[in-house]
């Protein structure tokens, strides 16, 4: 066996990575990937300098650690606020602008109910009358604000 390899504190860092990667795994929601794989960076940087001292490797590793933690944060924290931009989950009253559909009842002060794809929904607009067809402009809380097509 190779004598650099058989350093304890080597090992030690193995250990520390593989029983954090392998926590990562088994219990949710917990951050560790990032400090494994630090563990193990570390381990083969201390096994390159057989010499280092257990608080340099210490230091290795904290500092690989804040940096691969950060640079992970920073990832997905940029990539989470273009997604958020993008998306129309739980936000489908947004996503029905543009949508056409038919008017089912009308009240005189120009308030009703629209059908649009398999439901209805509240719609208010200008000059409707039951049966027209509709298109939804803006929407505001859990109204539709449509104009009439044609």
């Amino acid at each position: 066996m190779i004598e650099w390899f058989s350093t304890w504190t080597v090992w030690h860092w193995l250990i520390l990575g593989f029983c954090l990667l392998i926590a990562e795994i088994i219990i949710p929601g917990i951050f560790l990937l990032w400090w494994g794989i630090a563990a193990i960076i570390t381990a083969g940087i201390t096994a390159l300098f057989s010499g280092m001292s257990l608080v340099a490797s210490g230091i290795i590793y904290a500092l690989l650690s804040f940096i691969l933690s950060i640079a992970w944060w920073k990832y997905q924290h940029a990539k989470d606020k273009t997604d958020q931009k993008h998306s129309v989950l739980n936000q489908r009253d947004h996503a029905m602008l543009g949508s056409k559909g038919t008017v089912q009842e009308i009240a005189p002060n120009g308030i009703g109910r629209g059908f649009f794809g398999d439901t209805t929904w509240r719609i208010q607009g200008e000059h409707l009358q039951p049966g027209d067809l509709i298109e939804v402009v803006y929407v505001q809380g859990i109204t539709l604000f449509v104009q009439k097509i044609g």
